[in-house]
């Protein structure tokens, strides 16, 4: 995918003395909004932010509350660490349930989402996955860069499940945010020929091969959908695509060896 500018916000874990010359210390989750000013919780004993959101200017934040970055770890990144091990080890149970860990901290974390999602998706929980889906695709951190990989992986999840309506609305989601990524326009190709729509297939071929011509899942995917007798029945994408198909039906590359 294309990068998505972003700009880094603060959020973890924040302590502050109780009241001034006590040693006592109090615990909030802090995360930056994008105005700049702080949203902050108080923790309970079990570190899960409770009662009500306060909000607070940065520069008086700052100098008000102290990070605690290994506090953070315990109960998120090593959890998402953990998590990520499980999924990995194909223990879905307990990766799912560190990822909800996480979850009741920060409960729009990414990654925690993603790995939750994919849980659901290979238990074959789709009800639950269909909920996840949901809370990703309305939120445009889902589609950045650094999530790339988790995001690849639980696009191809969804349409492997045969959720091609769900897996149809998140890629089209992604190119709202990144229309000149042609593998999201490959992506999307596919979840339409295996859901039977051939011609947003070719339509999206079509789309990917105007911004990458050379690229070798548009070659083979066309070559594979010749293959099966399968023809643009759209003048206007058909004479688009007439040289390339004859250079598709050449090529030695095989859609299965690409991954795409």
């Amino acid at each position: 995918m294309e990068q998505i500018e972003k700009q880094i916000r603060i959020k973890g874990f924040f302590s502050r003395r109780s009241s001034p010359g006590k040693k006592a210390k109090e615990y909030f989750f802090a995360k930056e909004s994008a105005e700049g000013s702080l949203k902050i919780r108080l923790l309970d004993e079990n570190f899960t932010p409770r009662g009500e959101q306060t909000t607070l200017g940065k520069d008086a934040f700052l100098k008000r509350y102290m990070l605690e970055p290994e506090l953070w770890y315990k109960c998120v990144t090593g959890r998402l660490v953990r998590g990520d091990a499980y999924r990995r080890s194909l223990r879905h149970e307990e990766a799912s349930k560190e990822y909800q860990h996480a979850l009741e901290v920060d409960e729009e974390n990414i990654r925690a989402m993603y790995g939750l999602g994919l849980c659901y998706l290979a238990l074959k929980d789709l009800k639950k996955a269909s909920y996840v889906f949901e809370q990703l695709v309305a939120l445009d951190e889902s589609f950045e860069e650094h999530h790339k990989h988790l995001f690849n992986e639980f696009g191809i999840s969804l349409r492997k499940q045969g959720m091609f309506e769900e897996a149809r609305r998140y890629y089209s989601r992604a190119l709202d945010l990144a229309p000149s990524d042609e593998h999201l326009s490959i992506n999307l190709a596919r979840t339409e020929f295996e859901s039977g729509n051939v011609e947003a297939a070719y339509s999206n071929l079509r789309r990917a091969f105007e911004i990458n011509p050379d690229h070798p899942c548009v070659l083979a995917f066309l070559k594979h959908l010749q293959k099966q007798g399968v023809q643009p029945q759209d003048e206007a994408c058909a004479e688009a695509l007439r040289d390339v198909l004859k250079k598709a039906l050449s090529t030695r590359i095989r859609l299965e060896d690409l991954g795409c």
